[in-house]
């Protein structure tokens, strides 16, 4: 796909411009803001699309947990073109389509300097933008560093938001069990909604395993078999049974994308010796977890998104043509109910994007 003709008006300082904004408190709002400017080392980017995600579900109902009661712009799935740069920026030009990195770090402390600053510890609880910060779904996102962006050719912007979220939370845990993975082992997705989506197309770029889908909705265990899963059962029907149909065993690695009691009790169900059950949705569900509760020496952790380095690598799957971000574009005024139908479960299949 080619990238859409950038606007290359250079924007109006201060100028106001819609966006969904929290509310302190809880709640979301669509209201006006001013046009930031950057400043030394910062990007600003005009922007093409912004995803909409399960996480603004729960960013939604307890923004405190990000900003510390401030308000601010959601968004943290954002693509768009570069506006302007600050002093200092170089390399990047006017004009170029790129996708913004969510997870900011403070960049020099000892955390930042291992490579992984998503989890930074000086900047918590402001994880960045439309996760404490203003994101992407304005006109306009500010961009504290130019390491945080990153260019994607060909790849159309209003569409590629999703890479940094969506495809790159499922990247980042499979990246991690990839060694596990053979042409013998099973790997369960559990549900196929707008991170799910993605999850089976990359597990099927770059792991040899064999890819189970649990998903309720009919429509979507369809979609999961066009994206190359090669079973999708409903949780209801012994899914877990299914899963040990392929593999007496158990799986090797388990995505819980939902994250509720029944899907965590599923995966532990599900897992076999020394497997993985990584924990990636936000429902908050429980898990009794005893010495008995899963398989021996079987993992139960989570994940958080990915670092810049796991993006350039997303992205050149999606260039290679292995990932496909598929959505529906939304306009702002929208947002509010595109989330109240992600916490409903009738989302329909892919990403919503919002565009400005």
């Amino acid at each position: 796909m080619h990238p859409a003709v950038p606007d290359r008006r250079r924007p109006r300082r201060g100028l106001p411009v819609k966006a969904v904004r929290t509310i302190p408190g809880g709640g979301i709002e669509v209201t006006d803001v001013p046009t930031p400017e950057p400043g030394p080392g910062q990007v600003l980017v005009r922007v093409a699309g912004a995803g909409v995600c399960h996480s603004d579900v729960v960013i939604g109902r307890a923004p405190d947990f990000y900003g510390e009661g401030r308000p601010f712009t959601l968004g943290h799935e954002t693509a768009g073109h570069v506006a302007a740069v600050g002093p200092g920026v170089v390399g990047l030009d006017e004009g170029l389509p790129v996708v913004v990195h969510s997870e900011w770090g403070c960049g020099t402390c000892t955390t930042c300097r291992r490579g992984h600053e998503r989890l930074c510890p000086e900047v918590a609880p402001v994880a960045g933008g439309g996760l404490g910060a203003d994101g992407g779904m304005a006109s306009h996102i500010l961009v504290p560093a130019a390491r945080y962006v990153v260019p994607l050719g060909d790849l159309d912007p209003v569409t590629a938001g999703p890479l940094d979220d969506a495809a790159l939370t499922p990247y980042h845990a499979v990246r991690n069990a990839r060694d596990e993975l053979d042409g013998a082992s099973v790997a369960v997705v559990i549900g196929a909604g707008g991170v799910g989506h993605m999850a089976i197309q990359i597990l099927g770029a770059v792991s040899p395993a064999r890819i189970v889908v649990v998903e309720p909705d009919e429509g979507r265990r369809a979609f999961a078999l066009e994206l190359g899963a090669n079973l999708a059962v409903h949780p209801d029907d012994d899914a877990a049974g299914q899963v040990r149909g392929l593999r007496p065993s158990g799986a090797s690695l388990v995505l819980d994308l939902v994250g509720s009691d029944s899907t965590l009790a599923m995966a532990a169900a599900a897992v076999g010796p020394a497997g993985r059950v990584v924990l990636i949705g936000t429902k908050l569900g429980t898990f009794g977890f005893n010495l008995l509760s899963l398989p021996w020496e079987t993992r139960l952790h989570t994940s958080y998104a990915g670092e810049p380095r796991e993006l350039e690598e997303v992205v050149a799957l999606a260039q290679a043509g292995h990932i496909t971000v598929h959505a529906r574009t939304i306009g702002l005024d929208d947002v509010p109910e595109a989330i109240a139908a992600l916490d409903r479960g009738d989302h329909g299949t892919g990403r919503a994007i919002a565009v400005p």
